[in-house]
């Protein structure tokens, strides 16, 4: 191609105009609410100057603070992003005064009539200024020299992406050592992601993360988001990363599109709603001495999160683990709500509505009936298998070979449980379904399968479990606002 000449560049879009790029893209955000605007598109070139100034200053403080205080823990979140920068580099100015006066020229208007003009690498209008890798999130190592064409110093990053690029950290949710942003196709939970953060990054600065506890998660906050939105359907994805001087790293999370309208479905219906919470309580870490280590409300939001390479936990596995483990023990309301939950999940999000009831009842018949054994001996064989599609329809089989034998009624056969042993679409997914609906029966008809603990000792247990159904109920929309 040639040369790229002036009149063909794009016109001026305002101070700031937001691209497709997710890093961009939040940065975009990041800036309009520091800015206090309603948008990226009504900032103006005086609040990227006051942005600019607020990036510099909070920049310069952090690079010259001790070790160990909370000026500091900013430093590290820069480092993890621009690692070669002015503000981070080992030989960076220990005068703070020179300091941000030199953070503040990568900030500078584009310069009149040096350099050849050419697109922004991110948005695409006429930039003069060029930027290199130490400068820009989530490029390459120090390994890579030649990644550029001959003769071209840097990518050429119009004003309006610079201040962007650097006030992405504001509208992240960081950690000392990597950082999550989210894009969306809703641009009113975009900007609800970043007004959290906001919040939060001033937090960081002042207090440090040691001194913010268990704040949550990135997933958590998206899915906030999401619920402020009020959207039915909206695909959404988290792009958490590392940009230091060792191997960047980028992980992808998503959302379905069905996932708002889900989420939207369990604070409308109160069974679904209490099967969130005591997800929520059962997914709750503490240490010896009771303090919470890892939050179940930042947990449970993680799970409607899913993997790009497929190998995180899945929101139906975990159900199926809460419901079928011997870790917990559900009354049967808890159950059905729990089991509802897995239901409503598969048919709205994965969209699957199998017919599960003929098999469902056929396994609770043998369990509580069949043979030898007693209900635990059979539900422990069957819970051997219940993943294992071969293995599963051997038990099936002999479910109704046994049932058949006793003269009992066969609720189904070899067409009913075809679809869960056969290599099949979402196969697995109907298996982890099974269960948990077999847990639901089984508890309805008062079946035991584990030893019965003292009536007591399971009030007493019921009763702490209510109580905290109700103090998650009161605090889970005031989460947030402590972060």
């Amino acid at each position: 191609m040639g040369a790229v000449s002036v009149a063909q560049l794009p016109v001026d879009q305002g101070a700031l105009a937001m691209s497709g790029h997710p890093l961009q893209r939040a940065g975009a955000w990041a800036v309009a609410v520091l800015a206090e605007r309603a948008s990226p598109a009504e900032v103006t070139g005086p609040d990227l100057a006051l942005v600019a100034a607020r990036i510099a200053e909070d920049a310069s403080r952090a690079a010259v603070a001790d070790k160990g205080t909370a000026a500091y823990d900013w430093w590290k979140v820069l480092f993890a992003l621009y690692p070669n920068s002015k503000a981070t580099h080992s030989k960076r100015a220990k005068d703070r005064d020179a300091l941000r006066d030199a953070i503040l020229e990568l900030f500078a208007p584009e310069p009149e009539g040096e350099g050849r003009p050419r697109p922004c690498t991110f948005c695409g209008v006429s930039a003069r200024a060029v930027w290199s890798k130490s400068n820009l999130p989530l490029f390459d190592t120090n390994k890579m020299l030649n990644t550029l064409p001959p003769g071209v110093p840097g990518w050429p990053v119009c004003r309006g992406c610079r201040v962007a690029a650097w006030a992405l950290p504001y509208g992240a949710w960081v950690t000392a050592g990597s950082a999550t942003v989210f894009s969306c196709e809703s641009e009113v939970a975009e900007r609800r992601f970043a007004e959290r953060n906001v919040l939060r990054a001033r937090r960081v600065m002042q207090l440090g993360f040691e001194r913010l506890g268990v704040d949550g998660r990135p997933e958590l906050v998206a899915l906030r988001a999401l619920r402020h939105a009020r959207v039915e359907l909206s695909a959404s994805t988290l792009w958490s990363f590392k940009n230091d001087n060792q191997e960047p790293w980028l992980r992808v999370t998503y959302t379905r599109r069905a996932v708002p309208r889900f989420l939207a479905l369990v604070e409308g219906n109160a069974p679904l709603r209490r099967g969130w919470r005591l997800l929520e309580i059962a997914l709750t870490r503490r240490d010896k001495q009771g303090a919470v280590v890892s939050g179940g409300a930042a947990e449970a939001a993680r799970l409607v999160f899913e993997v790009e390479d497929g190998r995180g936990r899945s929101f139906l596995w975990e159900l199926h683990r809460l419901l079928t483990g011997s870790e917990h023990r559900w009354t049967p309301q808890h159950a059905t709500c729990l089991a509802r939950l897995a239901m409503t999940y598969a048919k709205e999000v994965l969209g699957m509505d199998p017919d599960l009831k003929p098999v469902t009842q056929l396994l609770v018949d043998w369990i509580e009936h069949g043979g030898s054994g007693g209900p635990r001996g059979r539900w422990a064989e069957y819970q051997r298998v219940a993943l294992n599609p071969y293995e599963l329809g051997r038990v099936l089989h002999r479910a109704q070979s046994r049932l058949f034998l006793d003269g009992r009624e066969i609720t189904a056969d070899g067409e009913h449980w075809k679809r869960l042993i056969q290599r099949h679409p979402r196969a697995w997914e109907q298996r982890l379904l099974l269960s948990v609906a077999v847990v639901q029966a089984l508890q309805e008809r008062k079946v035991r399968v584990n030893d019965k603990p003292a009536d007591a000792e399971e009030a007493e247990q019921v009763a702490a479990l209510e109580k905290q159904i109700d103090e998650a109920a009161i605090l889970a929309d005031d989460s947030l606002g402590a972060m």
